[in-house]
């Protein structure tokens, strides 16, 4: 007998799309509106400006974006004088691969206050967009209320706000980073190699991640990720030096000089060690070699296995990688995102109601206390040291706390 149930079909009228997606635009051009008028009544946004130098003189003018004539242009902005690279001051070299002008040149057509917002508005974007990414990744649902909670968490927090105001590519580098893992989990591999190979764009951020990829991919023949990775950046280094052939060695050369006007702070491990004067280079020595062998034996126990073991590899490949790098910056550790919902999955799933409150006593205390540490570690307009040590070192510790539930009893 045929069932009396009636078929029901839903039909969304098509003037809710209409309406939803106006309703996107008008917010969006509100955005880059509030963003404009703050880059007009703020001038800064220093980590952008140099970028945008590079591809405004670039476009407008023929001038090779590592050219000193581009660098002075930034320094003259930024303190209306040639910097003076003895005190620290920042010689806003372009120092990033010629390759990123993919993100750039765009921006670089426009006058600098106007690009300034819309790439503010970029980075709001992308950083809302980082926090159902991450917590996909985590395995961590969170819908309604406690989405809009993390996502404020994320723009809000002292790591968003800076990440917008300094212009940190790092914002967007997190993620490209996030959505080629989530890539990789889909199995969609050519797609997730070719998203990776863009994150070389800023390679402090991923010169150990995208190694981990490929000796992953390899150990587990998954050569539809190898190509996309290995093709992504071949592509990207010939179509650039085809532009620019010298490109190598001139960027090569504004990278020797980094550290040059940035060692006032130094690699995150360097900075533990200077708190201890009488042993602070065999200490730092000690630091990094230790830490460098810790994530080797991480990589060995994930060759040839699964996704919970690569993932769980991979964040705590980006979590040393930005305690070992040369020269961090706070922004980058947006891509810590997934590490810290991990362990707050792990909180709930192995301490029930009580992992709850420690989840938001711990979202509360790393949200109020980066900015009280900020606060009170102020020195002149310079970001302290001291907030380079919180969070890497929560998402070490907590991982490796959660890693025996995150391998055994974790559903991905």
């Amino acid at each position: 007998m045929a069932s009396s149930k009636p078929h029901v079909t839903l039909n969304t009228p098509p003037w809710v799309y209409l309406g939803a997606g106006l309703m996107v635009l008008v917010t969006l051009v509100a955005l880059a509106e509030v963003n404009y008028r703050f880059a007009l009544a703020n001038p800064g946004g220093n980590d952008f400006l140099a970028r945008w130098m590079g591809a405004h003189m670039w476009l407008k003018e023929g001038l090779n974006p590592y050219d000193e004539r581009v660098s002075l242009a930034s320094q003259m902005v930024i303190y209306g004088r040639p910097a003076d690279a003895s005190r620290g001051e920042d010689i806003a070299h372009f120092v990033y691969p010629l390759f990123s002008m993919l993100f750039f040149v765009p921006f670089g057509l426009l006058d600098y206050p106007l690009a300034r917002a819309l790439w503010m508005t970029l980075l709001e974007i992308a950083l809302v967009a980082v926090v159902p990414l991450s917590l996909h990744l985590a395995g961590y649902p969170a819908r309604g209320k406690a989405l809009l909670a993390w996502v404020l968490f994320t723009i809000l927090g002292y790591i968003g706000i800076r990440t917008i105001v300094l212009g940190q590519f790092a914002g967007l580098n997190v993620l490209l980073i996030l959505t080629g893992l989530v890539l990789i989990y889909n199995r969609s591999d050519l797609a997730a190699g070719l998203v990776l190979a863009l994150t070389a764009s800023k390679p402090q951020m991923t010169f150990l991640l995208l190694p981990l990829v490929l000796l992953w991919a390899f150990s587990t023949r998954r050569w539809h990720l190898v190509g996309g990775l290995l093709g992504g950046l071949v592509g990207l280094i010939l179509g650039s030096l085809a532009l620019i052939p010298t490109w190598p060695q001139q960027f090569l050369r504004q990278l020797m000089e980094y550290p040059t006007y940035t060692d006032r702070i130094g690699s995150v491990l360097s900075i533990v060690a200077g708190l201890f004067p009488n042993l602070e280079t065999p200490l730092n020595t000690l630091l990094h070699a230790g830490f460098m062998l810790f994530l080797g034996l991480i990589w060995r126990q994930m060759w040839g296995k699964g996704w919970p073991d690569f993932l769980y590899a991979a964040l705590q490949t980006l979590v040393i990688t930005n305690l070992i790098a040369p020269r961090t910056a706070t922004p980058h550790y947006t891509a810590l995102l997934p590490a810290v919902f991990l362990i707050f999955r792990a909180l709930e799933a192995r301490w029930g109601q009580w992992g709850t409150y420690a989840v938001w006593g711990w979202a509360l205390l790393l949200f109020v206390g980066h900015w009280v540490l900020f606060l009170v570690t102020l020195v002149g307009d310079m970001e302290s040291t001291w907030m380079y040590l919180p969070l890497p070192f929560f998402c070490l510790i907590g991982l490796l706390w959660a890693r025996r539930w995150w391998l055994t009893e974790a559903q991905p």
